[in-house]
């Protein structure tokens, strides 16, 4: 019989009370809630506001002058809005150089609200690095940028804008406040290490687009490297501003799938090097990007401080690099520059 009496005191030292158990069940779900309020809000703070867009470009147009609007603001459907240029040279638009300090800052916010903190501090930082070149270019510098809006931004309108001059051309098209494209999205240094310049001696804008794609290249094997590099010279002009209508390259690359594990990871960093320059809450997909029709070309030379040149493209979807003479240019363009692809359906 004392088995059974233990068993029975057992038992009873391990019941909860039924008030007991509500209770529990009532902290676990009290717990539980703050926990998703947390993440929910965190997402949520992390994301654009529904009014960025209109509102900073409305702010902005409401800082010209009447006199100046005819030279700012364009009707969307004005030939000019799907027209890009990195080379030096007067632009349509209202120069940097004409803005007054409160056009300067709203025009700043509306940047700032399509590009993330790493975006935006390239894209000023490619405009100053323009002083070190005006030394020997003086049509250079750091206000030599034309800024453009097209169509009226409000809810329920297309409408984008761009900021154009040497070594950059950003491009964002809208519907209210969706965006619809963010390409083309070019971005550009030279020098790109300031060894000319004391003051910013050292100073490389962009960095890890350039590390990051010869650490992808050098680990290719023998067998890889057959497919994804060749030594020829790169080309004088790189493949984004031959065709500035398509995406067209030679038939010539290494794709993803036959890459392994490690050497994906490395892709994809690449990748999401280049997309980390949009507001996180319109950053592209790299795993729509990196898909089984990506394939990964390096050409020239693959050591260090020589010209050399790299592309992912998968069809539909360019990422260019080229580096000559201390001299860098970075492209970003898809099917759907200037949302052409998404206003034709």
């Amino acid at each position: 019989m004392l088995p059974d009496i233990n068993l029975r005191i057992e038992r009873n030292i391990f019941t909860i009370p039924t008030h007991q158990k509500q209770l529990l069940m009532m902290k676990k779900t009290i717990v539980l809630f703050i926990l998703l309020f947390h993440i929910f809000f965190a997402s949520f703070a992390q994301a654009p506001l529904p009014d960025s867009y209109v509102s900073k470009a409305e702010k902005l147009v409401a800082s010209i002058s009447k006199d100046s609007l005819p030279v700012f603001q364009f009707s969307f459907n004005d030939t000019m809005r799907m027209k890009w240029e990195r080379l030096p040279g007067q632009r349509m638009g209202f120069k940097l150089s004409h803005f007054t300090e409160t056009q300067k800052i709203a025009f700043h916010e509306l940047m700032r609200a399509c590009l993330s903190t790493q975006g935006y501090l390239t894209v000023t930082a490619v405009m100053f690095n323009e002083d070190i070149q005006q030394k020997f270019e003086p049509a250079l510098g750091r206000n030599e940028y034309w800024v453009e809006i097209f169509g009226n931004p409000s809810i329920n309108n297309f409408w984008s804008w761009k900021l154009e001059g040497h070594h950059l051309s950003l491009n964002f098209t809208f519907k209210g406040n969706q965006m619809l494209s963010n390409s083309p999205f070019l971005v550009s240094t030279n020098p790109a290490n300031s060894i000319t310049d004391t003051a910013r001696a050292g100073l490389i804008i962009l960095y890890k687009e350039e590390e990051m794609g010869r650490q992808l290249v050098h680990s290719l094997t023998t067998d890889q490297l057959k497919k994804g590099y060749n030594s020829r010279k790169k080309t004088a002009i790189v493949y984004s501003e031959q065709d500035k209508d398509k995406i067209y390259v030679p038939d010539e690359g290494i794709y993803y799938n036959e890459l392994n594990k490690e050497q994906q990871i490395l892709v994809r960093e690449l990748v999401a090097e280049y997309f980390y320059n949009f507001n996180p809450g319109e950053m592209p997909g790299v795993n729509n990007f990196c898909n089984k029709k990506l394939r990964f070309f390096y050409v020239d030379s693959r050591e260090k401080g020589k010209p050399h040149y790299y592309r992912l493209e998968n069809g539909s979807q360019i990422i260019e690099y080229e580096n000559y003479d201390n001299h860098i240019h970075c492209f970003w363009r898809t099917d759907n520059d200037f949302a052409k692809k998404t206003l034709n359906k």
